[in-house]
């Protein structure tokens, strides 16, 4: 009778696991038409959120983990935008990403981006006594462009924030938040980062 229980649980949960899966592939695969471009051996972890994929272009071997969030937004209340957000080729995303865009967001070809990385081109409002008389969710939303280059290694729960560009061949520490800027070939970490290795 016990194990009869657990076999059971075992089958019911195998299944609703499955179904998830089903779920999200067939949403995936809806989708997929929709993207202003989608390269070859493309996949998304289940759980991820897709918000205006005719503004997002995906290179060839592109992979993200489980609950990777992308975003591509054209409208906020009375605000409208012209997003694009641009990925290369071979570029590996980890569990629990979360890209937002209203403007510009490219990811050169190569990078790898651990879990819980944020990446957004855009701040509700701006540092100033007039925004300051309106609660965040009510302010304009702002925003510059991110680029970031080839072969470029973001470290686990690191910040990209509006404006940075990163070089080719950068690595940004775990935990890092990215306020400016950076050339080629460097290691940078910490709050905020900064340069702490010229390869």
């Amino acid at each position: 009778m016990l194990m009869t229980s657990f076999l059971k649980k075992i089958a019911y949960t195998f299944l609703g696991k499955l179904n998830d899966y089903l779920s999200f592939e067939a949403m995936y695969r809806n989708k997929q038409k929709k993207f202003r471009n989608i390269g070859t051996n493309c996949s998304f972890g289940t759980g991820s959120f897709i918000l205006g994929e005719q503004f997002i272009s995906i290179g060839n071997e592109f992979h993200a983990g489980s609950y990777f969030r992308i975003e591509a937004i054209s409208k906020r209340g009375t605000q409208d935008f012209s997003p694009s957000i641009e990925i290369g080729d071979n570029v590996t995303i980890e569990d629990f990403c979360h890209i937002g865009c209203i403007e510009k967001i490219r990811l050169g070809s190569g990078t790898m981006i651990a879990s819980r990385v944020y990446i957004s081109d855009h701040n509700h409002g701006n540092i100033t006594p007039e925004d300051f008389n309106s609660i965040p969710a009510k302010r304009p939303l702002s925003s510059k462009p991110i680029v970031i280059g080839k072969n470029v290694w973001l470290g686990e729960g690191c910040c990209i924030l509006p404006g940075v560009s990163l070089g080719n061949n950068v690595i940004v520490g775990a935990s890092a938040v990215v306020t400016h800027s950076f050339p080629d070939n460097c290691v940078i970490a910490g709050v905020p980062a900064r340069i702490i290795k010229q390869l």
